[in-house]
């Protein structure tokens, strides 16, 4: 929960967690004759806030982890707030330790849960429980069944466990506050409706529904090393409206919002995960959120997500019909409409940090801009098979829950902006077993030349369709839009350095000047499906260090599409509905290049225009530091489609590159063109 007066006089501190944003009707433009290549014939343990990265003033990540405040503390120990001040606090339960300073005393405070059940190892501590507020229903030390709890008050929780087994059946909790994040803290669970802490926590919540509305208000939340296991329950956070006062900022003392420069906004997660070794299971569920996040995972280490049969969903694709997302006069009470949130809500499915594991069997994520945001972890995207029984584990290896499939169901993502997004730290991404991924624009996203970014993904019998481009390498934005506030700019109310500047600005035009060449490298691997986008490295084009691409389509892979390095730039939505409507395809000169960015390029936008982020347009360029290697082994084939430019091609076994007529492939330097090669032409 964030306090106003904080967050007014940069001297205390607040918290955290709906809005959305709409459909914006409008056509594509007309495109200049030829003016893009040739068309064919998606806290603690070290772990950094959202959004922010080394660059930004966090320091170097400590060996083994992401960057963070105060690096991975001990076992046990709540981590250390920025600076190296020990901010543990009495009374304080959870990993988080940058709320307030004494739970016992502050009314108000991060960690001053008032809830209508309190539940410890030694059962119902009856002085923190209102059992009051519990209508109907019957509940003892070790669990609640029929339970109704209906709530409006902001900042209230509804059952909260502390190193307790404990089983909530049939329960009907409906906390729909109007909460502004000034009461409420999605970091410490407060104004959480159920509640998870410590080790020895196991909760199951079966047959339930559970609707919140506020911000930061949260249907489930986890933390220190509990195991929260959802069945056959609904699970809905509504969100609420922020503060005037709120601006945006990654700083967790601070956050009642997505960094804007994640190109997502809203206030509401329908779950948070949090500490060391904390899992949560979703089986056989519907979870859903208004914008933001739906099952989110943030500052901790080694944290597991398990989710088996299950839909993950954003609202408010309309968001004119929601709830504003911030009081008038504030920083983003003027925030458009998102014209890419067509059928869902701005935000993400899941976030994958501090090395994360995320499981998703027979999972529906339907978002309006990324099914998962990653870094530092990794997720896998599978089938479940009729007959199977699956053990879902914990960071230990420990069998936390079973599910028995009867059917057989694939997992299905639909974005209507982008798969997946990239941008700190090591990564891995599984998708597999005819998983579908469906993107309105790039399927895989990743953001470079900052925090050490590096992405491994295997891809291998999956179905995926996307605007026209598979694999977008881009400069991470976080840096390239300016990062932090200046501790004396004149907008700033807040504490300087702890806010975002609410603008991106950058030079007009392909910027084609030479790039050092990074260490980190992003590796792609194809096998078992037809695949079709381009493929595009653009890195290194705005004075970050570059990143070299490896692209590998193996046995069974039929991929067509361009493959380049090129230089970008960010567009309007008209700049990218053209590019979407030319298949996505690179401009392969500079003069059609230029005469496209003098009408399109988006220069300067605000934090009003969020979405913006991560829509760019390609020129083929090899800056020096982009570079990609590419290798088609066992029977793979490469349609070339469109003008494409690498380093290196590694032809083995029966694979073979086809280049038609009128299209140019260029490796390292020699063109081909109207040709078939093999492994005999290298």
């Amino acid at each position: 929960m964030k306090h106003i007066i904080a967050l007014l006089l940069a001297i205390m501190m607040i918290t955290c967690a709906v809005g959305a944003f709409a459909e914006e009707d409008s056509q594509p433009p007309e495109l200049p004759t030829g003016a893009m290549g040739e068309p064919p014939q998606g806290g603690p343990g070290g772990t950094p806030p959202e959004g922010m990265t080394p660059s930004d003033g966090m320091g170097e990540p400590p060996q083994g982890g992401p960057g963070g405040p105060g690096g991975n503390p001990p076992d046990g120990a709540p981590g250390d707030a920025p600076g190296g001040q020990q901010s543990q606090v009495e009374g304080q339960l959870g990993s988080w330790s940058l709320g307030g300073t004494d739970a016992d005393s502050i009314g108000g405070d991060d960690y001053a849960y008032d809830a209508a059940l309190y539940i410890t190892a030694e059962g119902i501590d009856t002085e923190k429980s209102s059992t009051d507020r519990i209508s109907s229903g019957d509940y003892d030390e070790t669990s609640a069944s029929g339970i109704v709890i209906d709530d409006s008050q902001s900042g209230h929780n509804g059952i909260l466990i502390v190193d307790a087994e404990y089983t909530i059946t049939d329960a009907s909790i409906d906390m729909l506050t109007d909460a502004d994040g000034s009461d409420t803290c999605d970091f410490s669970g407060k104004g959480t409706a159920i509640a998870a802490f410590g080790d020895d926590a196991n909760v199951t919540v079966e047959d339930s529904t559970i609707r919140t509305a506020g911000v930061a208000t949260m249907p489930i939340f986890a933390d220190s090393g509990a195991t929260v296991t959802i069945r056959n329950s609904t699970l809905q956070s509504d969100g609420g409206t922020l503060s005037s006062e709120y601006l945006n900022t990654p700083s967790q003392t601070l956050m009642v919002a997505p960094p804007w420069i994640l190109g997502i906004m809203g206030n509401s997660r329908c779950s948070n995960m949090m500490g060391r070794d904390t899992t949560t299971n979703v089986i056989d569920s519907e979870t859903s959120a208004g914008a933001w996040a739906v099952l989110s995972t943030d500052a901790g280490d080694d944290m597991y997500l398990n989710v088996y049969n299950s839909s993950l969903t954003l609202n408010n694709a309309d968001e004119s019909a929601a709830a504003p997302l911030q009081a008038e006069d504030g920083q983003i009470s003027e925030t458009l409409d998102d014209p890419y949130t067509v059928n869902y809500g701005s935000g993400y499915g899941t976030y994958v940090i501090g090395r994360a594991v995320e499981t998703f069997a027979g999972a529906e994520i339907n978002v309006g801009t990324y099914a998962t945001i990653f870094t530092g972890g990794s997720a896998t995207y599978t089938a479940l098979e009729a007959g199977e029984t699956y053990e879902l584990k914990n960071h230990a290896g420990e069998t936390t829950a079973t599910y028995k499939e009867t059917e057989g169901k694939v997992t299905e993502i639909h974005s209507d902006t982008f798969g997946f997004m990239a941008h700190q730290n090591e990564n891995s991404i599984t998708v597999e077993k005819g998983t579908v991924v469906d993107s309105g624009y790039a399927t895989f996203l990743v953001k470079t030349g900052a925090s050490n970014e590096t992405l491994t993904a295997t891809v291998d019998d999956a179905q995926i369709t996307n605007g026209g481009v598979l694999i977008q390498v881009m400069d991470n934005d976080d840096a390239t839009n300016g990062g932090m506030m200046d501790a004396d700019d004149p907008e700033n109310t807040n504490g300087g350095s702890q806010n975002f500047k609410a603008y991106h600005t950058e030079d007009a035009g392909f910027n084609t000047t030479a790039a050092m060449a990074g260490n980190t490298d992003q590796t792609f691997t194809f096998t078992n499906g037809t695949y079709t986008g381009n493929i595009y490295n653009a890195s290194g084009s705005d004075g970050l260090e570059g990143s070299t691409l490896n692209v590998t389509f193996g046995e069974g892979a039929n991929y067509s599409g361009a493959i380049a390095s090129t230089s970008a730039i960010h567009v309007t939505y008209e700049g990218s509905q053209a590019v979407k409507a030319n298949g996505g395809y690179a401009f392969d000169d500079e003069e059609t290049a230029a005469a496209f960015a003098e009408q399109y390029q988006n220069t300067s936008f605000t934090i009003n225009e969020y979405w913006s982020i991560g829509q760019v347009a390609n020129l083929v360029n090899d800056n020096g530091g982009n570079t990609i290697n590419v290798i088609l082994s066992s029977d793979a084939v490469w349609n070339v489609s469109g003008t494409s430019l690498i380093a290196s091609l590694t032809l083995e076994g029966d694979a073979q590159v086809v280049v038609p007529e009128d299209i140019t492939l260029t490796v390292n330097g020699v063109e081909y063109t109207n040709c078939t090669l093999t492994a005999q032409d290298f």
